[in-house]
């Protein structure tokens, strides 16, 4: 054994996170920070290493162990490569710190205990390193395996998983902090390095089950105990105690952890700010402001991971082989829904018609896509292209719908007519016009300053009934209550069987099922759904809701406030008289607040539209109001949330969930999309509405936005005419 020989050394008089500062000025790493992540000695199964490189010569080395008599105890201290080794020539224990309130830095210590060398050797599953150290003149050494690699040394890892491994902490705690390792998977493994509320040192450690790409995110944290420092050192010994759990918001301008203790005799609750002090090799903390979540590679879409995702990459295998299909497979694949209406020899043939006319399927268009519904093009080996729709159920994931109809070849399908392909700016605007006699369109550009600069504008700054579009709104108040951590986007919220109304696939699902705050975003945005809608409403509150719309651009907040949701807007249309109804309308706004709690708030949910009665007129005079330019006064609000804040990430993944109509996001790098409409039982559709953002990273976006009100109805009939125009409109953008 080679014995490292170093007396104790000198308490220290300033800060190890300061002298650290002075790593961060050194050479871009080459593969020397692939060696970052955990290692132990597998003999000694409960301590262990962890090593982060800050470039190709420098790393931090921390050491979570134990002493002479069980308690937990931990190293740090800067290493220097030396050709296979990493030599720490002053490696420091901490003393004087205590958990919570309590901790003040100053009077944190730092004892040079001794020194350590860590040689590497191998390389893929053979890499193997030796542990050399001595402290307080005591020698030893262990045999090292890696226990974790990082994304960052992993050159396999996908582009979308956050580089954010390293050192954290919070600056007005200087002497404590967190390790965070970013898992090539996404899921963060974390060590907490404090004391106790006695003083001692303490450590805890513990991993997320999901990716830190989808924010903030929860874990339990468990405090080993009972191990010896040394030759006496035998992993039976170790304990893993529930300390408590910690959330941990890892934005780069504003992250933070919070903590619930589980043992308060040893820790309390605690929240404090962090920042990035260390991050491995090149990769220092930086959250991008614009996400692309449907990138072509090679012209082809990733098939997303969710429940219709995966019963698209069944269907793409199916079109790519010649394998016959089983009953047994039909049955797996389809639900009962399906099969009320289809049985299974109708379900394979047309299943084999699809593979006939459309080999070796590409997904090359993601149209929509929420966790029960895909919508997007896909283009076959013969060059033949179809439109497909696919819904599967809830919870089970089994299709329900399916559908294909032909769009074109080799990417030439267009909703854009022939009429309208040569019209200009203001010829297409005008045109849009046409189609309704209550109507406002605008293309905008937003500047630096957020403001929508209009390009072209047709009766922009008029209200209009908006119908779901009303829903950017409430995105709104559920950003703002993710900022205030008041709700986080893993959270649970049951299916509320007194929310759900018509209109999206909750309405049908059964009450109880389990729906996290993202993923009821994703629902509002993407498909509309109602009872989405109504449940995040309930969520962050009316009070909320009613202070943000000017905030969120509206120029007239007073026609949104009160903030009515689905079921007690279509109250207003279906539960009351003309007269009641009006007397709403036409109140102030302490009389409609007293109104809808006193009588439309008890009738509870919409559930099949109401009853009684039918306020036609309401659905354009009546319902959510807003012009084109507070539409795109809202988007430009939605762009400046925190970059890889919770909010800015649900707001992204909900906004980003539909695109509306294909051959958008090829040209994009974001599309952010949300439409609506408003039907009559006698007239047809009265209001149909459509508000997009386009946008190319390091450019100012686009706003489009086409709101078409008749109140003698019939817009059933210029769908596609409007969506012409308007797929000419982002043509335009595309090409300005």
């Amino acid at each position: 054994m080679h014995h490292l020989d170093r007396p104790r050394g000198p308490r220290w008089a300033f800060l190890p996170l300061l002298l650290l500062s002075l790593l961060l000025f050194g050479s871009v790493a080459n593969a020397s920070f692939e060696r970052s992540g955990s290692w132990y000695d597998p003999a000694r199964d409960g301590e262990g290493f962890i090593i982060q490189y800050i470039d190709d010569s420098q790393a931090l080395v921390y050491w979570f162990t134990f002493d002479e008599t069980g308690a937990q105890r931990w190293f740090i201290g800067p290493a220097t490569q030396a050709g296979a080794s990493l030599q720490i020539d002053e490696l420091l224990v901490t003393e004087g710190g205590v958990f919570g309130a309590d901790f003040d830095p100053d009077e944190v210590d730092r004892i040079d205990v001794g020194e350590l060398r860590i040689t590497f050797s191998g390389s893929g599953a053979g890499e193997r390193a030796e542990a050399e150290y001595t402290i307080n003149g005591v020698a030893g050494n262990q045999s090292l395996v890696r226990l974790t690699r990082t994304v960052e040394a992993d050159p396999s890892a996908g582009p979308r998983v956050p580089r954010k491994s390293g050192s954290w902490f919070d600056p007005s705690r200087d002497g404590e902090g967190f390790v965070l390792e970013v898992l090539p998977d996404g899921r963060p493994l974390v060590y907490w390095f404090t004391y106790d509320l006695a003083g001692r040192q303490a450590w805890m450690v513990g991993i997320g089950a999901r990716s830190v790409a989808f924010g903030s995110t929860p874990l339990d944290l468990q405090q080993p105990v009972g191990g010896r420092f040394g030759p006496n050192f035998d992993p039976a010994d170790v304990v893993r105690e529930d300390a408590g759990s910690v959330r941990l918001g890892l934005q780069c301008d504003g992250a933070y952890a919070r903590f619930d203790a589980v043992d308060t005799t040893d820790f309390s609750d605690l929240e404090v700010n962090l920042a990035q002090i260390v991050g491995i090799g090149p990769n220092r903390c930086e959250d991008p402001a614009l996400v692309n979540l449907f990138p072509l590679a090679g012209g082809e879409a990733a098939i997303p991971d969710h429940l219709a995702g995966r019963q698209l990459g069944w269907l793409l295998d199916f079109l790519d082989s010649s394998d016959p299909i089983s009953d047994a497979e039909l049955q797996d694949r389809f639900a009962p829904a399906w099969f009320d209406s289809n049985g299974l020899g109708e379900t394979r043939a047309f299943l084999e018609e699809l593979r006939s006319s459309y080999p070796g399927g590409r997904w090359i268009d993601p149209v929509v896509s929420v966790p029960t519904q895909v919508v997007g093009v896909v283009s076959a080996s013969n060059g033949n292209d179809f439109y497909l729709s696919l819904q599967t159920d809830l919870p089970g994931g089994r299709i329900i719908s399916l559908g294909a109809s032909p769009y074109g070849r080799n990417g030439t399908g267009s909703v854009i007519f022939a009429a309208d392909a040569s019209l200009g700016l203001e010829a297409a605007a005008d045109r849009f016009m046409e189609l309704s006699p209550e109507a406002g369109v605008l293309l905008a550009r937003i500047d630096e300053n957020h403001q929508c600069q209009p390009l072209v504008a047709r009766d922009a700054d008029i209200p209009r009934s908006i119908a779901s579009v009303f829903k950017v709104f409430i995105l709104g108040g559920v950003a703002d209550a993710l900022d205030d951590r008041a709700i986080f986007p893993d959270q649970e919220l049951p299916l509320d069987g007194t929310k759900q109304v018509q209109g999206g696939p909750l309405f049908d699902q059964p009450a109880g099922v389990p729906l996290t705050v993202d993923e009821l975003s994703t629902f509002m945005l993407g498909i509309s759904d109602n009872t989405a809608t109504d449940m995040l409403l309930a969520r962050v509150g009316r009070e909320r809701m009613d202070g943000l719309h000017a905030e969120y651009g509206h120029r007239m907040p007073e026609l949104m406030a009160p903030q009515l949701g689905i079921s007690e807007q279509f109250h207003l249309f279906f539960s009351f008289p003309m007269m009641e109804a009006m007397s709403y309308v036409n109140g102030t706004e302490e009389f409609q607040r007293t109104f809808l709690e006193e009588r439309i708030v008890p009738l509870g949910s919409a559930a099949t539209g109401g009853g009684g009665f039918f306020n036609e007129s309401l659905l354009i005079d009546g319902a959510w109001q807003a012009s084109p330019l507070d539409v795109c006064g809202a988007f430009a609000r939605h762009r400046r949330h925190t970059p890889g804040s919770d909010a800015a990430l649900v707001v992204e993944r909900a906004l980003q969930a539909s695109a509306a109509q294909p051959n958008l996001r090829e040209r994009w790098d974001r599309v952010w999309y949300k439409g609506g409409s408003l039907d009559s039982f006698a007239n047809g559709r009265l209001v149909l509405t459509h508000a997009f953002m386009f946008e190319r990273e390091g450019e100012a976006p686009y706003v489009l936005v086409g709101f078409s009100n008749d109140p003698s109805g019939g817009l059933e009939g210029q769908v596609f005419n409007i969506q012409s125009i308007l797929g000419r409109l982002a043509q335009i953008a595309a090409d300005l």
